[in-house]
Protein backbone atom coordinates (compact mmCIF):
# COMPACT_ATOMS: atom_id res chain seq x y z
CA UNK A 1 0.00 0.00 0.00
CA UNK A 2 1.04 3.92 -0.56
CA UNK A 3 1.39 5.93 2.20
CA UNK A 4 -1.99 7.26 3.38
CA UNK A 5 -1.10 10.45 4.02
CA UNK A 6 -0.69 11.23 0.44
CA UNK A 7 -3.43 8.27 -1.04
CA UNK A 8 -6.42 7.01 0.25
CA UNK A 9 -7.01 3.25 0.09
CA UNK A 10 -10.92 2.82 -1.74
CA UNK A 11 -13.12 -0.08 -1.85
CA UNK A 12 -15.34 0.35 -5.00
CA UNK A 13 -18.02 -1.40 -6.87
CA UNK A 14 -16.63 -1.74 -10.75
CA UNK A 15 -19.42 -3.32 -11.72
CA UNK A 16 -23.04 -5.31 -10.89
CA UNK A 17 -25.98 -3.49 -9.13
CA UNK A 18 -23.58 -1.45 -6.91
CA UNK A 19 -21.53 0.30 -9.62
CA UNK A 20 -19.92 3.56 -8.03
CA UNK A 21 -20.63 2.66 -4.51
CA UNK A 22 -17.85 3.13 -2.58
CA UNK A 23 -16.08 3.96 1.06
CA UNK A 24 -12.55 5.04 1.78
CA UNK A 25 -10.77 2.51 4.55
CA UNK A 26 -9.56 4.00 7.63
CA UNK A 27 -7.26 2.21 9.42
CA UNK A 28 -8.02 -0.16 12.19
CA UNK A 29 -11.84 0.72 11.52
CA UNK A 30 -14.36 -2.03 10.73
CA UNK A 31 -16.42 -1.71 7.80
CA UNK A 32 -19.11 -3.74 7.31
CA UNK A 33 -20.89 -4.59 3.89
CA UNK A 34 -24.40 -5.82 3.54
CA UNK A 35 -28.04 -4.67 2.50
CA UNK A 36 -28.86 -3.30 6.10
CA UNK A 37 -28.98 0.18 6.36
CA UNK A 38 -27.03 0.68 8.87
CA UNK A 39 -24.19 -1.00 7.14
CA UNK A 40 -20.94 1.12 6.28
CA UNK A 41 -21.43 0.19 2.77
CA UNK A 42 -25.61 -0.34 2.14
CA UNK A 43 -26.08 -2.40 -0.72
CA UNK A 44 -29.24 -2.41 -3.16
CA UNK A 45 -27.76 -6.07 -4.33
CA UNK A 46 -30.83 -8.56 -3.95
CA UNK A 47 -28.10 -11.93 -3.33
CA UNK A 48 -26.24 -9.67 -0.77
CA UNK A 49 -27.20 -10.70 2.98
CA UNK A 50 -28.46 -7.78 5.46
CA UNK A 51 -24.72 -8.10 6.78
CA UNK A 52 -22.61 -10.13 4.50
CA UNK A 53 -18.81 -9.06 4.96
CA UNK A 54 -16.59 -7.46 7.64
CA UNK A 55 -13.41 -5.74 6.16
CA UNK A 56 -10.33 -4.07 8.67
CA UNK A 57 -7.65 -2.22 7.24
CA UNK A 58 -4.27 -1.85 9.12
CA UNK A 59 -2.45 0.72 7.72
CA UNK A 60 -0.72 -1.75 4.61
CA UNK A 61 -3.14 -4.74 4.08
CA UNK A 62 -6.91 -5.77 4.09
CA UNK A 63 -8.09 -8.54 5.21
CA UNK A 64 -11.90 -9.41 5.07
CA UNK A 65 -14.25 -12.18 6.61
CA UNK A 66 -17.79 -13.18 5.42
CA UNK A 67 -20.65 -12.91 8.61
CA UNK A 68 -22.46 -15.88 9.28
CA UNK A 69 -22.83 -18.56 6.13
CA UNK A 70 -22.32 -16.41 3.83
CA UNK A 71 -19.38 -16.51 0.86
CA UNK A 72 -17.70 -14.18 -1.88
CA UNK A 73 -15.42 -15.33 -4.63
CA UNK A 74 -11.98 -13.58 -4.51
CA UNK A 75 -10.48 -13.92 -8.03
CA UNK A 76 -13.11 -16.73 -9.35
CA UNK A 77 -12.76 -18.76 -5.85
CA UNK A 78 -15.33 -19.01 -2.99
CA UNK A 79 -13.67 -18.35 0.07
CA UNK A 80 -15.04 -16.85 3.81
CA UNK A 81 -11.94 -14.75 4.74
CA UNK A 82 -8.28 -13.52 2.97
CA UNK A 83 -6.68 -10.88 2.21
CA UNK A 84 -7.65 -8.44 -0.83
CA UNK A 85 -5.13 -6.73 -2.69
CA UNK A 86 -5.19 -4.13 -5.40
CA UNK A 87 -4.99 -6.43 -8.28
CA UNK A 88 -7.68 -8.64 -6.45
CA UNK A 89 -11.23 -8.83 -7.63
CA UNK A 90 -14.04 -9.60 -5.01
CA UNK A 91 -17.36 -10.77 -6.06
CA UNK A 92 -19.89 -10.00 -3.55
CA UNK A 93 -23.34 -11.20 -4.56
CA UNK A 94 -23.39 -10.09 -8.31
CA UNK A 95 -21.48 -7.33 -7.90
CA UNK A 96 -17.15 -6.90 -8.71
CA UNK A 97 -15.41 -4.93 -6.18
CA UNK A 98 -11.94 -3.91 -6.61
CA UNK A 99 -9.47 -2.26 -3.81
CA UNK A 100 -8.12 1.35 -5.17
CA UNK A 101 -5.44 3.87 -4.35
CA UNK A 102 -6.51 6.83 -4.87
CA UNK A 103 -4.40 10.27 -4.07
CA UNK A 104 -5.75 12.54 -1.91
CA UNK A 105 -4.06 15.71 -3.18
CA UNK A 106 -2.73 17.08 -6.48
CA UNK A 107 -0.57 19.69 -5.12
CA UNK A 108 2.37 19.45 -2.83
CA UNK A 109 1.04 19.85 0.93
CA UNK A 110 1.26 23.03 2.30
CA UNK A 111 4.67 23.55 5.06
CA UNK A 112 2.08 25.56 7.56
CA UNK A 113 -1.70 24.70 6.49
CA UNK A 114 -2.77 27.02 9.18
CA UNK A 115 -1.04 30.15 7.90
CA UNK A 116 -3.27 33.23 8.36
CA UNK A 117 -5.73 32.04 10.30
CA UNK A 118 -6.93 33.87 13.67
CA UNK A 119 -7.24 31.34 16.25
CA UNK A 120 -9.17 33.05 18.90
CA UNK A 121 -11.30 34.65 16.41
CA UNK A 122 -11.92 31.20 15.33
CA UNK A 123 -12.74 29.91 18.78
CA UNK A 124 -15.40 32.97 19.01
CA UNK A 125 -16.86 31.58 16.15
CA UNK A 126 -17.31 28.60 17.64
CA UNK A 127 -18.42 29.36 20.99
CA UNK A 128 -21.48 31.92 19.05
CA UNK A 129 -22.33 28.73 16.39
CA UNK A 130 -22.97 26.49 19.04
CA UNK A 131 -24.92 28.63 22.00
CA UNK A 132 -21.94 28.11 24.22
CA UNK A 133 -20.07 31.34 26.44
CA UNK A 134 -17.07 32.45 24.29
CA UNK A 135 -14.12 31.75 26.65
CA UNK A 136 -12.88 35.31 28.78
CA UNK A 137 -9.77 36.95 26.92
CA UNK A 138 -7.56 36.03 30.60
CA UNK A 139 -8.27 32.09 29.83
CA UNK A 140 -5.12 30.06 29.78
CA UNK A 141 -4.82 26.17 29.66
CA UNK A 142 -1.34 26.38 31.51
CA UNK A 143 -2.98 27.75 34.64
CA UNK A 144 -5.75 25.28 34.40
CA UNK A 145 -3.39 22.21 34.21
CA UNK A 146 -0.67 23.43 35.98
CA UNK A 147 -0.49 21.60 38.86
CA UNK A 148 -0.49 18.32 36.60
CA UNK A 149 3.21 17.50 37.41
CA UNK A 150 3.14 18.14 40.96
CA UNK A 151 4.50 15.74 43.46
CA UNK A 152 1.70 13.98 45.40
CA UNK A 153 1.57 11.60 48.51
CA UNK A 154 -1.05 8.35 48.44
CA UNK A 155 -2.55 10.87 51.39
CA UNK A 156 -2.93 13.96 48.99
CA UNK A 157 -5.15 11.05 46.45
CA UNK A 158 -7.34 9.94 49.18
CA UNK A 159 -7.96 13.07 50.35
CA UNK A 160 -8.44 13.87 46.61
CA UNK A 161 -11.14 11.52 46.39
CA UNK A 162 -13.09 11.84 49.27
CA UNK A 163 -15.52 14.76 48.44
CA UNK A 164 -19.37 14.49 47.45
CA UNK A 165 -20.55 12.78 50.16
CA UNK A 166 -22.96 14.73 52.85
CA UNK A 167 -19.98 15.67 55.13
CA UNK A 168 -17.49 17.39 52.82
CA UNK A 169 -19.73 18.68 50.44
CA UNK A 170 -18.62 22.43 50.78
CA UNK A 171 -21.60 25.52 51.37
CA UNK A 172 -22.51 27.99 48.56
CA UNK A 173 -20.32 30.33 50.11
CA UNK A 174 -17.07 27.88 50.54
CA UNK A 175 -17.28 26.45 46.89
CA UNK A 176 -14.30 27.83 44.55
CA UNK A 177 -15.79 29.86 41.80
CA UNK A 178 -12.35 29.76 39.88
CA UNK A 179 -11.07 27.49 37.28
CA UNK A 180 -10.24 23.98 38.62
CA UNK A 181 -6.75 22.86 38.29
CA UNK A 182 -7.49 19.11 37.70
CA UNK A 183 -4.57 16.56 38.16
CA UNK A 184 -6.10 13.51 39.47
CA UNK A 185 -6.83 12.56 35.98
CA UNK A 186 -3.31 11.86 34.53
CA UNK A 187 -2.69 9.64 37.78
CA UNK A 188 -5.43 7.65 36.79
CA UNK A 189 -4.81 7.19 33.25
CA UNK A 190 -0.83 6.58 33.59
CA UNK A 191 -1.86 3.91 36.66
CA UNK A 192 -4.74 2.39 33.85
CA UNK A 193 -1.92 2.74 30.78
CA UNK A 194 0.74 0.70 33.01
CA UNK A 195 -2.07 -1.89 33.84
CA UNK A 196 -2.63 -2.32 30.28
CA UNK A 197 0.73 -2.53 29.00
CA UNK A 198 1.49 -5.14 31.76
CA UNK A 199 -1.78 -7.34 30.81
CA UNK A 200 -0.15 -6.75 27.28
CA UNK A 201 3.07 -8.18 27.51
CA UNK A 202 1.96 -11.08 29.94
CA UNK A 203 -0.76 -11.92 27.44
CA UNK A 204 2.36 -11.85 24.36
CA UNK A 205 5.02 -12.61 25.96
CA UNK A 206 3.86 -15.76 28.18
CA UNK A 207 1.17 -17.04 25.61
CA UNK A 208 -1.65 -16.58 28.19
CA UNK A 209 -4.99 -16.46 26.28
CA UNK A 210 -6.76 -15.66 29.76
CA UNK A 211 -6.18 -12.56 30.53
CA UNK A 212 -7.67 -11.61 26.99
CA UNK A 213 -10.94 -10.78 28.75
CA UNK A 214 -8.83 -8.53 31.29
CA UNK A 215 -7.14 -6.77 28.34
CA UNK A 216 -9.95 -6.00 26.48
CA UNK A 217 -11.96 -4.68 29.70
CA UNK A 218 -8.84 -2.43 30.76
CA UNK A 219 -8.28 -1.17 27.15
CA UNK A 220 -12.13 -0.63 26.61
CA UNK A 221 -12.39 1.50 29.93
CA UNK A 222 -8.90 3.27 30.50
CA UNK A 223 -9.34 6.39 28.53
CA UNK A 224 -12.73 6.71 28.49
CA UNK A 225 -12.66 6.50 32.30
CA UNK A 226 -9.51 8.75 32.46
CA UNK A 227 -11.53 11.32 30.91
CA UNK A 228 -14.15 11.16 33.06
CA UNK A 229 -11.62 11.89 36.29
CA UNK A 230 -11.07 15.15 34.40
CA UNK A 231 -14.59 16.05 34.83
CA UNK A 232 -15.36 14.79 38.25
CA UNK A 233 -12.45 17.06 39.45
CA UNK A 234 -14.03 19.96 37.44
CA UNK A 235 -17.10 19.78 39.26
CA UNK A 236 -16.32 23.06 41.17
CA UNK A 237 -19.39 21.84 43.51
CA UNK A 238 -17.89 18.90 44.69
CA UNK A 239 -21.15 17.76 45.55
CA UNK A 240 -20.79 14.49 43.40
CA UNK A 241 -19.36 11.48 45.19
CA UNK A 242 -16.85 9.23 43.09
CA UNK A 243 -19.24 6.50 43.99
CA UNK A 244 -21.98 8.42 42.47
CA UNK A 245 -20.07 8.92 39.20
CA UNK A 246 -19.30 5.19 38.67
CA UNK A 247 -22.53 3.85 39.73
CA UNK A 248 -23.91 6.12 36.90
CA UNK A 249 -21.38 4.81 34.18
CA UNK A 250 -22.37 1.29 34.73
CA UNK A 251 -26.65 2.48 34.85
CA UNK A 252 -26.26 5.34 32.48
CA UNK A 253 -23.96 2.99 29.91
CA UNK A 254 -26.39 0.15 30.25
CA UNK A 255 -29.53 2.33 30.20
CA UNK A 256 -28.33 4.38 27.11
CA UNK A 257 -27.05 1.40 25.09
CA UNK A 258 -30.62 -0.14 25.62
CA UNK A 259 -32.88 2.95 24.55
CA UNK A 260 -30.62 3.44 21.63
CA UNK A 261 -30.79 0.21 20.72
CA UNK A 262 -34.94 0.58 20.93
CA UNK A 263 -34.60 3.99 18.83
CA UNK A 264 -32.04 2.24 16.17
CA UNK A 265 -34.57 -0.82 15.78
CA UNK A 266 -37.49 1.31 14.83
CA UNK A 267 -36.35 4.55 13.20
CA UNK A 268 -34.60 2.21 10.25
CA UNK A 269 -35.57 5.16 7.80
CA UNK A 270 -32.60 6.84 9.08
CA UNK A 271 -29.85 4.34 8.02
CA UNK A 272 -31.56 4.53 4.78
CA UNK A 273 -30.85 8.04 3.89
CA UNK A 274 -28.18 8.73 6.50
CA UNK A 275 -26.34 5.32 6.70
CA UNK A 276 -23.76 5.34 9.63
CA UNK A 277 -24.59 9.04 10.07
CA UNK A 278 -27.77 8.10 11.62
CA UNK A 279 -25.97 7.08 14.82
CA UNK A 280 -25.57 10.73 15.30
CA UNK A 281 -29.66 11.59 15.97
CA UNK A 282 -30.02 7.99 17.92
CA UNK A 283 -27.60 7.76 19.44
CA UNK A 284 -26.92 11.39 21.41
CA UNK A 285 -30.60 11.47 21.72
CA UNK A 286 -30.36 7.86 23.51
CA UNK A 287 -27.49 9.45 25.66
CA UNK A 288 -29.10 12.22 27.03
CA UNK A 289 -32.69 10.33 27.67
CA UNK A 290 -30.55 7.96 30.16
CA UNK A 291 -29.13 10.90 32.02
CA UNK A 292 -32.71 12.43 32.16
CA UNK A 293 -34.51 9.15 33.88
CA UNK A 294 -31.71 8.71 35.92
CA UNK A 295 -30.87 12.27 37.13
CA UNK A 296 -33.93 14.58 36.36
CA UNK A 297 -35.49 14.42 39.45
CA UNK A 298 -32.20 14.93 41.90
CA UNK A 299 -33.18 18.78 42.34
CA UNK A 300 -29.83 18.99 44.95
CA UNK A 301 -27.28 18.78 41.59
CA UNK A 302 -28.75 21.89 40.05
CA UNK A 303 -25.48 23.67 38.64
CA UNK A 304 -24.55 23.17 35.20
CA UNK A 305 -21.07 21.79 35.88
CA UNK A 306 -23.75 18.80 37.62
CA UNK A 307 -25.03 17.80 34.65
CA UNK A 308 -21.45 18.40 32.76
CA UNK A 309 -20.63 15.39 34.57
CA UNK A 310 -23.46 13.52 34.86
CA UNK A 311 -23.45 13.42 31.14
CA UNK A 312 -19.69 12.71 30.69
CA UNK A 313 -20.39 9.42 33.09
CA UNK A 314 -23.07 8.17 30.84
CA UNK A 315 -21.14 8.83 28.13
CA UNK A 316 -18.04 6.95 29.32
CA UNK A 317 -20.09 3.86 30.12
CA UNK A 318 -21.61 3.84 26.70
CA UNK A 319 -18.11 4.39 25.05
CA UNK A 320 -16.59 1.78 27.55
CA UNK A 321 -19.35 -1.09 26.61
CA UNK A 322 -19.28 -0.26 22.65
CA UNK A 323 -15.18 -0.04 22.17
CA UNK A 324 -15.45 -3.52 24.09
CA UNK A 325 -18.25 -4.65 22.01
CA UNK A 326 -16.11 -3.63 19.02
CA UNK A 327 -12.70 -4.75 20.31
CA UNK A 328 -14.56 -8.63 21.12
CA UNK A 329 -16.26 -9.07 17.27
CA UNK A 330 -12.37 -7.85 15.73
CA UNK A 331 -10.64 -10.30 17.57
CA UNK A 332 -12.79 -13.15 17.03
CA UNK A 333 -13.02 -12.01 13.29
CA UNK A 334 -9.22 -10.59 12.82
CA UNK A 335 -7.36 -11.70 15.52
CA UNK A 336 -5.40 -10.73 18.49
CA UNK A 337 -3.55 -7.77 16.52
CA UNK A 338 -6.45 -6.46 14.98
CA UNK A 339 -8.27 -6.35 18.46
CA UNK A 340 -5.42 -4.46 20.31
CA UNK A 341 -5.35 -1.69 17.76
CA UNK A 342 -8.06 -1.18 17.47
CA UNK A 343 -8.34 -0.62 20.91
CA UNK A 344 -5.82 1.73 21.16
CA UNK A 345 -7.41 3.78 17.85
CA UNK A 346 -10.83 4.09 19.68
CA UNK A 347 -9.32 5.04 23.27
CA UNK A 348 -6.64 7.66 21.33
CA UNK A 349 -10.03 9.04 20.12
CA UNK A 350 -12.49 8.15 23.47
CA UNK A 351 -11.41 12.08 24.86
CA UNK A 352 -12.90 13.55 21.68
CA UNK A 353 -16.07 11.57 21.02
CA UNK A 354 -18.95 9.98 23.14
CA UNK A 355 -17.87 11.18 26.48
CA UNK A 356 -17.46 15.27 25.34
CA UNK A 357 -20.90 15.13 23.55
CA UNK A 358 -23.09 13.82 26.26
CA UNK A 359 -21.37 15.88 28.69
CA UNK A 360 -22.20 18.77 26.32
CA UNK A 361 -25.69 18.05 26.18
CA UNK A 362 -26.37 16.59 29.09
CA UNK A 363 -25.14 20.20 30.51
CA UNK A 364 -27.02 22.34 28.15
CA UNK A 365 -30.35 20.87 29.52
CA UNK A 366 -28.91 21.32 33.09
CA UNK A 367 -28.26 24.83 32.19
CA UNK A 368 -31.88 25.44 31.11
CA UNK A 369 -33.48 23.55 34.23
CA UNK A 370 -31.19 25.30 36.89
CA UNK A 371 -32.59 24.62 40.26
CA UNK A 372 -36.26 24.15 38.13
CA UNK A 373 -38.05 20.83 38.63
CA UNK A 374 -37.27 19.18 35.55
CA UNK A 375 -40.02 19.65 32.93
CA UNK A 376 -39.86 17.73 29.19
CA UNK A 377 -40.87 21.08 27.94
CA UNK A 378 -37.83 22.33 27.99
CA UNK A 379 -35.91 20.39 25.47
CA UNK A 380 -37.99 23.01 23.74
CA UNK A 381 -35.31 25.59 24.77
CA UNK A 382 -33.85 27.35 21.21
CA UNK A 383 -30.39 27.65 23.61
CA UNK A 384 -30.26 24.34 24.40
CA UNK A 385 -31.89 23.09 21.02
CA UNK A 386 -28.89 24.91 19.26
CA UNK A 387 -26.40 23.03 21.39
CA UNK A 388 -27.77 19.84 21.09
CA UNK A 389 -28.11 20.09 17.16
CA UNK A 390 -24.56 20.99 17.49
CA UNK A 391 -23.76 18.02 19.00
CA UNK A 392 -25.68 15.93 17.08
CA UNK A 393 -24.02 17.45 13.58
CA UNK A 394 -20.11 16.71 15.00
CA UNK A 395 -21.20 13.09 15.51
CA UNK A 396 -22.85 12.41 11.91
CA UNK A 397 -20.08 14.55 10.36
CA UNK A 398 -17.36 12.25 12.68
CA UNK A 399 -19.20 8.90 11.23
CA UNK A 400 -19.78 10.07 7.92
CA UNK A 401 -18.07 8.32 5.27
CA UNK A 402 -15.38 11.11 3.87
CA UNK A 403 -11.68 12.48 4.72
CA UNK A 404 -10.52 15.81 4.86
CA UNK A 405 -8.71 16.53 1.85
CA UNK A 406 -4.74 17.54 1.45
CA UNK A 407 -4.42 16.42 4.91
CA UNK A 408 -6.60 13.40 5.72
CA UNK A 409 -4.38 11.83 8.76
CA UNK A 410 -2.01 13.80 10.97
CA UNK A 411 0.18 10.57 11.64
CA UNK A 412 -2.04 8.06 12.61
CA UNK A 413 -5.18 9.75 13.27
CA UNK A 414 -7.76 10.95 11.27
CA UNK A 415 -7.52 14.34 10.60
CA UNK A 416 -11.49 14.93 10.58
CA UNK A 417 -12.11 13.49 13.93
CA UNK A 418 -9.39 15.51 15.38
CA UNK A 419 -10.67 19.16 14.25
CA UNK A 420 -14.53 17.45 15.56
CA UNK A 421 -13.07 16.82 18.62
CA UNK A 422 -11.33 20.40 18.99
CA UNK A 423 -14.28 21.98 18.50
CA UNK A 424 -16.34 19.80 21.03
CA UNK A 425 -13.05 20.86 23.42
CA UNK A 426 -14.07 24.51 22.76
CA UNK A 427 -17.84 23.86 23.56
CA UNK A 428 -16.91 22.08 27.24
CA UNK A 429 -14.47 25.21 28.11
CA UNK A 430 -17.23 27.41 27.39
CA UNK A 431 -19.82 25.52 29.32
CA UNK A 432 -17.35 24.67 32.62
CA UNK A 433 -16.98 28.98 32.24
CA UNK A 434 -20.27 28.97 32.44
CA UNK A 435 -20.70 26.81 35.44
CA UNK A 436 -18.28 29.14 37.15
CA UNK A 437 -20.58 32.02 36.16
CA UNK A 438 -23.52 30.19 37.99
CA UNK A 439 -21.61 29.61 40.37
CA UNK A 440 -20.24 32.98 40.94
CA UNK A 441 -23.39 34.70 40.64
CA UNK A 442 -25.26 32.37 43.42
CA UNK A 443 -22.70 33.23 45.84
CA UNK A 444 -23.33 36.91 45.54
CA UNK A 445 -27.05 35.98 45.79
CA UNK A 446 -26.35 34.95 48.96
CA UNK A 447 -23.42 37.43 50.44
CA UNK A 448 -25.69 40.90 49.24
CA UNK A 449 -26.94 42.28 52.10
CA UNK A 450 -30.31 42.59 52.52
CA UNK A 451 -31.85 46.05 51.79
Amino acid sequence: MTSFLTHQTVFECISGPDTGRSAVLMPHVRVVVGRNPQSTIPLSDPQVADEHLAMVFDGQHVYFQTIGVQLVELNGRAVTTGELSPAADLLIGSSHWRLLSKPVSTGPIPVNPFAGIDFSNSVNRISTLTGVDTLDSDFSLKTIFAKVGEKRSDEDIESAFTVGTRQTTPVIGTIASHWPQPWLFVRFGGSALLLFISLFLAVTQFQNELLIPGLLFVGSFAVPFGSLIFFWEMNAPQNVSLYQTIKLVFSGGMASLLISLFFFSNTAFLGTFLGASSAGIVEESGKLLAVLILMRNKNQYHWILNGLLFGAAVGTGFAAFESSGYAFVVLMQGGFSQAISNIFLRGVLAPFSHVVWTAIAAAAIWRVKGKQSFEWDMLKDKGFLRTFIAVVLIHMIWNAPFEVPILPYIWFLPTKQLILGTIAWIMVLGIIQSGLKQIKKAQQAVLQPAV
